[in-house]
């Protein structure tokens, strides 16, 4: 018996070293290959932009002239992509083109906007347009300079002559929507529906925001006729805000909201919250870093549907808030930290802390880390109801339960190695 398992054995680490050496063939010959599609003379790229505008199978197809690196320690010129919003929906795009090794020092930066109704291939032309444009002051500098042609699109006489935009609209965007979720099997069902309104008004000087929300979910469990439970759950959400801007560092701000929500107790509740930031950095270079200092007071009157564990149904209350926040997007990765605090005046033993990280770290070549979490440290559950919660209440987190913390967190560390290049497109079975 022992010579069978023993020959076995030997079958089984025979096939194991055939299937590592077929593996090792197949790396080399598809190695090999690949250099077929690597142009030497011309210069290499590395596109660091976020996940969601990223579609690199496109900008290979059509920006052939440049090599994609994985690595940006392997490239020559790192193209480092952020973005905002704008007051018309859009997005605007700040495209910095950062030279290393034989470009080291050079860089130049570039600036497009997208408008709210750009369909994705829309946006992702106009980019594909911005990233040769800005290439080549570094293509220029490589042998395949000789390859390159300039096209300048000549507009018509009507577009030469420039004439101020008149808006109809006055800046103002208006937006609606009307979403619904349902899903289900025999013993549970599910049904969410949410309708929204916002419209927003941005200008160099103000800008001027009003969101409106209202949601209302059903759950429905059934297990047999002991084993039922139906869960309603409905909020409302209004809020305006208007903010100032008030120099190169500094904006104030002076916002209104009203509430409407079973999970959090609330009849209504009403906020009045005036405020000022200062951000160290010029709000100009906003989608690179901030370092920003933002104080609020607050006025918060709150009726509630059931009456709370310090016996009220109704109260007003002052606050103030401090909120400290740092976010910076450089060729090296992304950090964003905040610290929030706040408290009632009239017991500031009722306050809440939070604390929130963020950090996407190149380390060294293939190597990443990504930490993601925050932590909050809460004393103001001014709302809970004093009648408790129903077991049922409990375990489906239908109402907001008393604590002294929130914690979230997320860990991730990752290598990459192989081929340094990644100008092959093969979309074949959603490749």
């Amino acid at each position: 018996m022992t010579g069978f398992i023993r020959t076995d054995l030997n079958h089984l680490n025979t096939r194991v070293i055939t299937i590592f050496l077929l593996f090792l063939f197949t790396s080399a010959y598809t190695q090999d290959s690949a250099q077929v599609d690597l142009n030497p003379d011309v210069i290499n790229i590395f596109i660091d932009s976020p996940d969601w505008r990223m579609d690199l199978d496109y900008y290979r197809t059509e920006i052939p002239f440049v090599n994609y690196m994985r690595d940006r320690s392997d490239a020559d010129v790192h193209i480092l992509i952020t973005t905002q919003r704008t007051g018309g929906d859009g997005w605007e795009f700040t495209i910095s083109f950062i030279g290393l090794h034989k470009f080291e020092g050079q860089k130049n930066t570039l600036k497009y906007s997208s408008r709210q109704t750009d369909s994705e291939d829309t946006i992702r032309k106009e980019l594909a347009r911005y990233f040769k444009i800005g290439l080549m002051q570094f293509v220029s500098q490589s042998q395949a300079v000789g390859q390159i042609d300039v096209i300048y699109l000549k507009p018509t006489l009507g577009e030469t002559l420039s004439q101020p935009t008149v808006d109809p609209w006055d800046y103002w965007t208006f937006r609606t929507s009307l979403r619904g979720y349902f899903n289900g099997e025999k013993s549970y069902k599910y049904n969410y529906i949410n309708s929204s309104f916002t419209a927003n008004r941005v200008t160099e000087a103000w800008k001027f925001n009003v969101n409106l929300s209202i949601n209302q979910t059903q759950t429905i469990y059934n297990y047999g006729d002991n084993l039922s439970y139906t869960d309603h759950r409905r909020s409302n959400y209004l809020s305006s805000s208007v903010v100032k801007s008030m120099t190169a560092h500094w904006s104030s701000l002076f916002q209104v909201s009203a509430a409407k929500s079973t999970y959090n107790n609330y009849d209504l509740a009403v906020s009045i919250s005036p405020g000022i930031e200062y951000n160290i950095y010029p709000y100009s270079e906003a989608t690179r870093q901030q370092f920003t200092f933002e104080y609020l007071l607050g006025a918060h009157y709150n009726d509630y549907h059931e009456k709370t564990i310090y016996l009220k149904m109704s109260e007003l209350r002052f606050t103030q808030e401090l909120n400290i926040a740092y976010e910076s997007k450089q060729p090296w990765g992304s950090v964003s930290t905040s610290l929030n605090g706040s408290h009632y005046f009239h017991d500031i033993k009722k306050y809440n802390l939070t604390l929130h990280n963020s950090l996407d770290l190149k380390l060294i070549k293939g190597f990443s880390l990504n930490l993601n979490g925050f932590i909050s440290h809460v004393r103001d559950q001014l709302s809970l109801p004093g009648a408790g919660v129903t077991f049922e209440e409990i375990l489906l987190r239908r109402r907001e339960l008393e604590t002294s913390y929130y914690y979230y967190m997320s860990i991730g560390l990752s290598y990459t190695f192989g081929s340094i290049y990644n100008n092959v497109v093969n979309p074949r079975f959603g490749g």
